[in-house]
């Protein structure tokens, strides 16, 4: 009896084991998808070098824009400070200031360094009010389709798209005082559209597929379907807009500080520097060049970024 009792035992151990390899091979087979898609999109993302450099540049002016104080030589520059003895150093002429000096004798290199700060987040203040607000719009739109609903969020996101988005901008900026605040909701105000267009081009193709027709058959609730089964599948193009939209934001931001409807100084903002040091130019080009060549440079990051994760995304047509 006590060895039946031990082989039985024994049976029902391995039965266990067996219970539990099974479970472990069908959530590996659940989650695989996932994974594999992942894969797949970083493998066509990393196997373009510039895509590689486009992370890079990105990452270095994230990590700039939330710890440039800490790093900066002179952090007090990026205020009133001033210091006429040292204004208007040549660059690379003088080892405590490599970039040179403004007109103050404030160093070019913190000022700039300290100007990312404004610019990224300009890019992320608009990006995240606008994203929202136009894929709710285009997701409900493309949807609904054919009717109403339709008819009236699109022709109202038409009205915004047919102005020009800096002329928009500078018109609002310009009846407001000039603060980053008023400049952020003018872009997001004429940026939303643009969202909303892309989600709605892509819902249409969309919702017309089998899996979204079985989910409405299965008695699935219209938020339900749009929001997990069709939106997850328009994920690549939105997220190649947004990437792509960063690098536009900074420069509709710039272009409103060049005018004076941005950052006030002494703010350390870039499209200020290059507005005011180009009072100096040509001799003391060293102001508004290295101001002018950082925007370029986030702008590339962003740009060579966006174009790397369009390409991860191509495979599937965009989905998730």
């Amino acid at each position: 009896m006590a060895d039946e009792d031990n082989e039985d035992k024994k049976i029902h151990e391995e039965g266990e084991e067996v219970e539990e390899k099974v479970e472990e091979i069908v959530e590996e087979r659940e989650e695989s998808p996932w994974k594999d898609a992942l894969k797949r999109r970083w493998y066509r993302f990393s196997s373009n070098p510039l895509s590689l450099v486009g992370l890079a540049i990105t990452i270095i002016t994230i990590f700039l824009a939330i710890f440039g104080e800490y790093i900066v030589p002179y952090p007090s520059h990026g205020g009133l400070y001033h210091n006429y003895d040292a204004k208007f150093i040549q660059p690379f002429t003088n080892w405590k200031y490599p970039l040179g000096t403004d007109s103050m004798g404030r160093d070019v290199l913190t000022r700039t360094i300290l100007g990312f700060r404004y610019s990224i987040r300009m890019a992320v203040v608009v990006l995240s009010l606008v994203v929202p607000s136009g894929v709710v719009v285009g997701l409900v739109a493309g949807y609904h389709k054919g009717t109403w609903i339709d008819t009236l969020l699109m022709r109202i996101s038409d009205i915004f798209i047919a102005v020009p988005p800096l002329v928009l901008a500078l018109s609002i900026t310009a009846m407001l005082e000039p603060e980053p605040f008023y400049a952020m909701m003018a872009v997001s105000l004429m940026w939303w559209p643009w969202y909303a267009r892309i989600t709605y081009n892509n819902v249409s193709s969309i919702s017309n597929e089998e899996f979204v027709r079985s989910a409405e058959i299965m008695g699935d609730s219209k938020i339900h379907i749009m929001f997990s089964e069709i939106l997850p599948n328009c994920t690549g193009p939105i997220l190649t807009k947004m990437t792509l939209d960063a690098g536009w934001v900074i420069i509709i931001g710039a272009s409103l500080s060049f005018v004076g409807l941005g950052a006030q100084p002494p703010t350390p903002d870039l499209g200020t520097m290059v507005s005011g040091g180009s009072d100096y130019l040509p001799h003391h080009w060293q102001v508004s060049i290295f101001p002018a060549m950082a925007i370029s440079f986030i702008i590339l990051g962003f740009n060579l970024l966006g174009d790397g994760i369009q390409d991860a995304f191509e495979e599937s047509g965009g989905g998730s």
